[in-house]
């Protein structure tokens, strides 16, 4: 790992034009690539997120409307009966899934011991509730971090469900620099959320449904619903990434040159092991079993059925953008595709004949068992409740709460042009507690805590 970093900084010095530091924008052409259309796109002000983690807080809702809060003080909760132990799991710098794996470690025991309802974000100050069986209450008390810390610890029966949250509360600065002081697009965000509070937002799947930087993953997926497992195994490989850094666009293709001498091909990505962990997995396997390529996908399943998924994605997406472009109001829900009932997947026939899969042949997923084939209906609309905003110098601060499964980003670019990547000099690093601009108790012990961890991008960069 350390010797692939030291390569890559090499690299770096020699190549400088193979690694620009670009700043990215979801504007309206990267948008549309991925089925996203948002009308008015162009008239919005550009925003950063998450250049502190404490610019992005996420309070979980339990699905009895109970919610967590990411202060550090420590409630005391009375024990009930039974020998689960509940906590409040309050992070920063690490995804739920990390910390997870952390506190098994600590605890001397198995990840399937410790449950939560839903994954939060890793770039952020999170707080959600976690149950943990086979630890005694003195082990769980006893544990802490520098990235998260155990609170409100008590016992009870039973285990926390995943997906078994009513939603999350988000307070959120979104850091504006020279088009905070241009009144056309400063009200076009202000009228942009006053439209999305009166009559909700388009549900799109967002960028991070398609795999960044690469935004993809949905054409290997289209590749194993035609039954094409090797294209999708060279397609995983060598497809250029619409966000990726140029030297890796050209690492690629000289990797993939050698194929299909799948051995010479997995001695050259063994060089990144950092950068290529799926493709070195799938090409491990083609090396002793070379025309295997079914077998070699079973190798990262959990990726083969996010491609899958991102193919229904795009043409929801897809589909929900054509009614809006042609001025007809969407209907209330669309199916996904991925449905062995033919009414579901009529509805995309026309981009299902589009990308080459029109009929579906669903056999073509027999040998990846975690795809789900089942009727899904989503709502092509949903409602964020908008709890306070807030023009401050370093941009707008929003505090709303969405239900499970809805995506921060999705709502936010209804009236933002979200960017990331490198942040443009124009934009204030400086730290801010966001709870305090909302006119709420601030959150001083908390950004303390994470005082080590809660760095500006800008004094990263």
């Amino acid at each position: 790992m350390a010797q692939e970093r030291a390569h890559l900084e090499e690299e770096k010095k020699k190549f400088p034009h193979l690694f620009p530091e670009n700043t990215w924008v979801d504007d309206r052409p990267i948008l549309e690539t991925l089925g996203i259309h948002i009308p008015g796109k162009e008239i919005l002000p550009r925003g950063f997120l998450k250049i502190m983690p404490s610019d992005f807080l996420v309070e979980e809702i339990s699905e009895n409307g109970t919610q967590t809060d990411i202060s550090v003080n420590n409630t005391t909760v009375p024990d009930e009966v039974g020998s689960t132990i509940y906590a409040t799991l309050v992070k920063c710098g690490l995804s739920t899934l990390e910390a997870v794996e952390e506190l098994a470690k600590l605890f001397g025991t198995t990840k399937d011991k410790i449950q939560y309802a839903g994954i939060k974000d890793k770039d952020a100050i999170t707080s959600q509730q976690i149950s943990v069986r086979g630890v005694s209450k003195e082990q769980v008390l006893s544990v802490s971090s520098p990235h998260f810390l155990l609170k409100e610890i008590h016992t009870g029966k039973g285990v926390i469900q995943k997906g078994g949250l009513k939603g999350n509360r988000f307070s959120i600065l979104i850091r504006i620099g020279e088009d905070l002081y241009n009144k056309g697009k400063i009200n076009a965000a202000l009228e942009g959320l006053k439209k999305v509070r009166a009559e909700g937002f388009y549900n799109f799947f967002y960028l991070q449904r398609f795999g960044a930087p690469r935004l993809n993953n949905y054409k290997w997926g289209i590749s194993i619903l035609k039954g094409d497992y090797e294209g999708a195994i060279r397609g995983l490989i060598s497809d250029p990434g619409l966000r990726e850094l140029p030297y890796f666009l050209e690492k690629r293709q000289e990797i993939i040159r050698p194929a299909p001498d799948w051995s010479a091909v997995l001695e050259r990505l063994r060089e990144f092991p950092l950068t290529f962990p799926s493709e070195i997995k799938v090409v491990e396997h083609l090396a002793n079993r070379p025309i295997d390529f079914a077998g070699a996908l079973q190798k990262i399943e959990e990726q083969v059925t996010l491609w899958v998924s991102a193919v229904a994605s795009l043409l929801y997406n897809r589909k929900i953008s054509a009614h809006l472009l042609a001025g007809i109001k969407p209907p209330q829900t669309l199916p996904l595709f991925l449905s062995p009932d033919k009414n579901d997947w009529l509805p995309y026939a026309e981009d299902l004949a589009d990308v080459g899969i029109s009929p579906p042949n669903f056999n073509n997923l027999r040998p990846f068992r975690s795809v789900a084939i089942r009727h899904r209906d989503i709502k092509t609309k949903d409602m964020a409740e908008i709890h306070a905003t807030e023009v401050i110098p370093e941009g707008i601060v929003i505090e709303f709460s969405l239900g499970k499964g809805e995506y921060a980003t999705t709502f936010l670019s209804h009236f933002v042009n979200l960017m990331s990547g490198k942040v443009p000099s124009d934009i204030k690093g400086e730290l801010v507690d966001v709870k305090l601009a909302l006119g709420e108790r601030p959150i001083t012990e908390t950004l303390k805590y994470f005082e080590k961890l809660n760095v500006s991008k800008k004094d990263r960069e």
